[in-house]
């Protein structure tokens, strides 16, 4: 072990050996694109590690349950309970209850401009997160590699020693090639990077080109491997009459965006309540068992029972259902496809909270792909007017971007996401609209996106950066206090105790002949002079005052004020305007201020 750790360092000298020089010829802007393109390489290969583990999983599930065994209706609802268990063994023995799951852990590190995340997440969730879903657990593979990409990035990023800027950057990389491969999709993938990782990038433009430079690299690396996997549909050009049920089927993709966020929570906090993780996943396999069985279109990722949707095959949707006859004709399996919408989202939740690993990113597309696939099918039942210029492929797509923009609160990576996973731009017009309108109603329900919304949930603040940009709105010359009495460093002490009579204030700033602020007095001072009756008309306040701990200007911003405040552990700052004392500000004022702009933050939307 002692060997391999002094072989690693080794190694790693030697390579800051080989690197530091080309860091030097090529500038710090080209080497930051240099390592994006390694990152990018990186993420690719990792995607493809994961997807081959999920893979190997769901054949070794399809051994457990031969297609030929009569029980096989009744087993397979069961074979996610191994990907549940096993996460939970993984979480619970292995890493011993330190394994935190999800994106939420990227975010915070980004938000509180930390930019580390532990080495063990570049493999461990290609492993947890293959088997689970792999074994039918309802989630996605997309979170999980999010995760690892990001992991690749920022671990890369500090065996080069770079700074905290340029290791955020290279994480934010890292998601971005990670979603690029997995959907085929570089533009979506540095976007939801922007969105999702970098919401309050103050260098969005800048940052495009080494995550588009690492979303390519990664595409380039997964199809030489497994090759183009966009879905296989044959859009139609979308009608301006149909634009009434584009607007409509928006306005639906956000309420369900928000239902999905709110079912989060509510599954969250009553998992919560068992203590115990194997019985929360004992609790959770039994509820999953019973969805899984009456309804298989849950189980998993979903992508197959898209294209069921997609060939219009509705009698294999519900096969192996003891419940499947139910839903035979047009109008029950109209109810079905519409109940898809909530159980998925029920079952996806249940499924991660249970302990498995995953996301909620595949499971939304499905969730909208239903919900597209529901609303164009009515129309089209009920004979609306205009059915005819209706597709339901078309719906289906656009639907899938839609909650998908709702759930993460990210329109751009929801509208090329689509355009790009289906092969072209024919419905960008309302794929915009949708994306637009879900995630405007969403936020209007639920003012975080699903990741923020659980960091939330855990006492965390999801948005530290704008907070840190409301203490920047505002500066000290704003909030200052006139109302406390100078004292001139030539008045005597008589002088001084009159002027503390006739006042509430225990601070008095001293000026010189010329207005300068020169030192401070505060009654502590006075106190040892009070019964030396004999020093009144002798001592002088320049005798007695003493230097201030800080000086504020009434240009500097609030959060500096604050700052000041923690760092000198002092309630009372005096203020200088021009270089002449201009008041004094209290730490309760500047603290005030700062939750009023909290409070009445104003947002466009």
């Amino acid at each position: 072990m002692t060997s391999g750790i002094v072989f690693f360092l080794w190694l790693h000298r030697k390579l800051l050996q080989l690197i530091n020089p080309a860091q030097k010829i090529l500038g710090e802007q080209n080497y930051i694109l240099l390592v994006s393109v390694l990152v990018g390489f990186l993420s690719g290969t990792a995607s493809i590690l994961m997807r081959q583990v999920e893979s190997y999983s769901e054949k070794a599930a399809l051994l457990i349950v031969p297609d030929d065994s009569q029980w096989m209706p009744w087993l397979v609802p069961a074979t996610p309970a191994i990907g549940i268990f096993f996460c939970i063994f993984v979480t619970q023995v292995i890493a011993r209850g330190h394994y935190e799951r999800g994106l939420c852990g990227v975010i915070m590190g980004v938000e509180r401009r930390e930019g580390n995340i532990p080495l063990h997440k570049i493999f461990s969730h290609i492993i947890t997160s293959g088997v689970s879903v792999g074994f039918g657990v309802s989630a996605g593979l997309e979170a999980p590699i999010a995760l690892t990409g990001a992991a690749i990035g920022s671990n890369l990023g500090r065996a080069l020693l770079l700074g905290r800027q340029s290791r955020i950057l290279l994480l934010a990389c890292g998601s971005a090639a990670a979603i690029s491969a997995m959907f085929n999709s570089p533009v979506a993938g540095a976007f939801f990077a922007l969105e999702i990782i970098l919401p309050h990038s103050t260098n969005a433009i800048a940052a495009m080109i080494p995550l588009i430079l690492a979303s390519a690299t990664s595409l380039v690396v997964s199809q030489q491997v497994i090759g183009p996997h966009n879905f296989p549909m044959e859009l139609m050009q979308w009608d301006i009459k149909a634009m009434p049920y584009y607007v409509i089927l928006g306005i639906a993709a956000g309420l369900v965006s928000a239902f999905v966020i709110h079912t989060n929570i509510f599954i969250s906090r009553r998992m919560k309540k068992i203590g115990n993780p194997w019985l929360k996943g004992l609790a959770g396999f039994f509820c999953l068992y019973g969805a899984f069985l009456l309804f298989p279109a849950v189980r998993g990722q979903g992508y197959h029972f898209l294209s069921m949707l997609l060939s219009n095959d509705t009698l294999h949707f519900s096969a192996g259902s003891p419940i499947a006859d139910l839903f035979q004709s047009p109008w029950s399996f109209l109810l079905l496809v519409f109940a898809m919408v909530f159980l998925k989202a029920a079952a996806s939740v249940t499924s991660l909270e249970s302990g498995a690993d995953g996301g909620i990113f595949a499971p939304s597309m499905c969730i909208g792909a239903f919900l597209g696939f529901a609303v164009a099918r009515f129309i089209h039942l009920a004979e609306l007017p205009g059915c005819n210029n209706i597709s339901e492929i078309n719906f289906l797509a656009i639907g899938m971007g839609g909650v998908l923009a709702g759930v993460m609160h990210a329109p751009l990576t929801g509208i090329f996401l689509i355009a790009e996973l289906t092969g072209g731009y024919v419905l960008l017009i309302p794929l915009m609209i949708v994306a637009a309108l879900s995630t405007f109603f969403c936020h209007k329900f639920c003012p975080y996106n699903v990741y923020k919304t659980l960091i939330a949930e855990k006492g965390d603040n999801p948005d530290s950066k704008q907070d840190a940009d409301a203490l920047c709105v505002s500066y000290v010359g704003e909030i200052i206090e006139t109302d406390y009495r100078t004292v001139l460093e030539s008045d005597s002490l008589r002088n001084l105790l009159k002027t503390v009579m006739s006042t509430h204030h225990n601070l008095f700033p001293v000026l010189d002949e010329n207005d300068n602020l020169s030192g401070l007095i505060t009654l502590n001072d006075i106190r040892k002079f009070l019964l030396e009756t004999s020093l009144y008309d002798v001592a002088l306040v320049f005798d007695i005052m003493r230097p201030p701990q800080a000086i504020l200007n009434s240009t500097d911003t609030l959060g500096h004020a604050i700052e000041v405040f923690e760092q000198q552990k002092v309630t009372t700052i005096p203020v200088i305007r021009n270089g002449k004392y201009a008041g004094c500000i209290s730490k309760n004022r500047a603290f005030d201020l700062y939750r009023y702009h909290i409070e009445h933050r104003k947002e466009l939307f």
